[in-house]
């Protein structure tokens, strides 16, 4: 299962690479900041025809096609593309998102940054890995010292928006600065050490059930806005539901919630 997930994110990562660049035809889900192309859909039949063949009793919770529940207790979670605004205006922080369900709890997940050719593994109890060489996030003393990222959406709601922004502010006054790319690069970056953590307002299940298996088996943490552990359900609003996220070291995460605050 493990080398099938490793698989499905190098033939994703293949067909995005060799997309980008080109003029792609693009549309609007439902938000201007949350679009589609061509290469999401290529990417995400590529993986499915995969999973189809190899396990056909398992569920399917994949962002463009939805949720297909199975019979094995096993989910996969499906990102063919994440990061799809910057890949479609020609920026390169995008890739692919790929986890393993059983039951609620992710037993394994995948992230893959095609155009670097970096795949980052994590299996329960195994640890994570970037390439082959296993990744342990560093305890930095100190958030002041750190850069952060932090990533929002287009809202409708004009008074969250405001909220959101303002929680940015008082962030950016407490880290060395901040980032954004709003994809997964924010979290490669952090299980790199490039960053201290990322900040994320606008989740989906399929944005973070990897994330948050990467997060733990490197000694980090994928907490909720309250520092709660982010829980899944897969129940009929699995695929509408949003979470609110940090990812980050153990010890940073206190200093980064009461900087939200």
């Amino acid at each position: 299962m493990k080398q099938t997930l490793a698989e499905c994110a190098r033939v994703a990562g293949e067909i995005l690479r060799r997309h980008f660049g080109s003029a792609l035809s693009w549309r609007e889900k439902e938000n201007p900041s949350s679009i589609v192309t061509e290469a999401d859909l290529a990417s995400e039949r590529a993986i499915l025809e995969i999973l189809d063949r190899r396990f056909p009793g398992d569920g399917i919770l994949a962002e463009e096609s939805g949720h297909r529940p199975g019979k094995s207790g096993i989910t996969w979670v499906i990102d063919p593309l994440d990061g799809t605004s910057n890949f479609a205006a020609g920026l390169p922080w995008f890739g692919v998102l790929l986890a393993v369900l059983q039951d609620t709890e992710p037993i394994l997940g995948a992230l893959y940054l095609p155009l670097e050719d970096r795949l980052y593994l994590a299996e329960s109890g195994q640890g994570t890995w970037r390439n082959g060489e296993r990744l342990h996030l560093a305890e930095a003393p100190s958030l002041r010292r750190e850069l952060c990222a932090y990533g929002m959406d287009a809202c409708a709601d004009e008074h969250q928006l405001q909220r959101q922004a303002l929680m940015m502010a008082r962030l950016l006054n407490r880290v060395r600065n901040l980032r954004a790319t709003n994809s997964l690069a924010d979290a490669a970056f952090t299980l790199d050490g490039c960053l201290g953590g990322f900040i994320n307002h606008h989740c989906k299940i399929w944005d973070i059930a990897a994330t948050k298996l990467l997060f733990q088996e490197a000694g980090g943490i994928l907490a909720d806005f309250t520092g709660r552990e982010i829980q899944f359900d897969l129940g009929a609003d699995a695929c509408l539901r949003g979470y609110q996220v940090i990812g980050t070291n153990r010890h940073l995460l206190p200093q980064i919630l009461d900087a939200l605050d």
